[in-house]
């Protein structure tokens, strides 16, 4: 095993690759919910995903129809997104065992990172670090064809037909060419869908829905709960008005273009918080290349945080 500390890029092992991209479920409400495992696209530049054709029937004798109209090609979008953690230089001072827990554990702090850019990427086209929007992204929140309905009040006043109705407002917008096979929920919105009570008995009507707000599923589909769907990073504007996404998540394809990179650095001034030797310290870097598509916003809706849509 090499020395935890070392100035050499290292790239992280397949079975390593793959049991970070599992922990982006720990995080991700779009890895928890996709119904295919996260796929590995190691040494490919891009990915080309397309929609699917339709069969025709042919009477015996009788020509053949020219076939559907190619689909639209949608290309994925690759994004390089990286973490950097510093910490005192004095662990290398520390006997082997303990380095390698810390790095684990700093480790499991960047991939976590990892899985919430994800989803900031996708719904929100946001920069997670800076929750700035991102040059040339369309957020699938504000995509073409995606269908949005309001809740009927801000959540902090909406009654319990309000919290009940958004359930089946957001169904009845989905494209009936899709199938709904899972839903995002802001931890707010989840929340208050824990307190909604049946008015003879008091019992918790959404009774899937535990203290912890570790959603698995609601109303019978796949669920997931996360501060990303409302983009809690931002503090205002894009993404805090969203409180949950609903739809045909294997419409969101999306993987590792490239192995992980996991890098230790002991010069210089790698994130702009000053020179390393001066602080005494030394950094690790985790890098990786997202790839990732949205074949047809119109299988999604997402509820909005408003009285109404104006």
């Amino acid at each position: 095993m090499p020395n935890a500390v070392s100035t050499s890029s290292i790239v992280l092992p397949k079975n390593v690759s793959k049991a970070i991209a599992t922990q982006l479920k720990d995080t991700s409400t779009i890895a928890a919910l996709s119904p295919a495992e996260p796929a590995i696209f190691a040494d490919k530049s891009y990915t080309i995903f397309n929609g699917n054709s339709e069969a025709e029937v042919v009477a015996e004798g009788a020509a053949k129809g020219y076939t559907n109209p190619v689909p639209t090609a949608v290309p994925a979008i690759l994004t390089t997104i990286q973490t950097t953690t510093r910490v005192s230089k004095q662990l290398k001072w520390a006997d082997e065992d303990n380095q390698i827990e810390i790095v684990k554990a700093i480790q499991a702090d960047q991939s976590a990172a990892m899985g919430r850019a994800l989803d900031y990427i996708v719904y929100h086209a946001l920069n997670p670090k800076s929750a700035t929007a991102i040059t040339g992204y369309t957020a699938l929140t504000n995509a073409t064809g995606v269908n949005k309905v309001a809740l009927g009040a801000v959540i902090g006043s909406a009654t319990d037909k309000q919290m009940v109705d958004s359930i089946d407002n957001m169904a009845e917008l989905v494209n009936d060419l899709h199938e709904i096979n899972g839903i995002a929920l802001s931890k707010k919105y989840a929340n208050r869908l824990r307190k909604v009570r049946v008015a003879n008995t008091q019992a918790r009507l959404f009774t899937e829905i535990p203290l912890s707000l570790a959603v698995g599923n609601l109303e019978g589909i796949p669920a997931a709960c996360s501060g990303t769907v409302n983009a809690r990073l931002a503090n205002s504007g894009a993404g805090n008005d969203v409180l949950a996404i609903m739809g045909d998540f294997s419409l969101i394809r999306w993987g590792l273009v490239r192995d992980m990179m996991a890098e230790v650095i002991e010069f210089g001034d790698p994130d702009g918080q000053g020179d390393l030797k001066r602080y005494n310290q030394v950094a690790y870097r985790t890098e990786a290349v997202l790839c990732h598509a949205v074949i047809d916003p119109t299988g999604f809706c997402w509820l909005k945080n408003a009285a109404s849509l104006s």
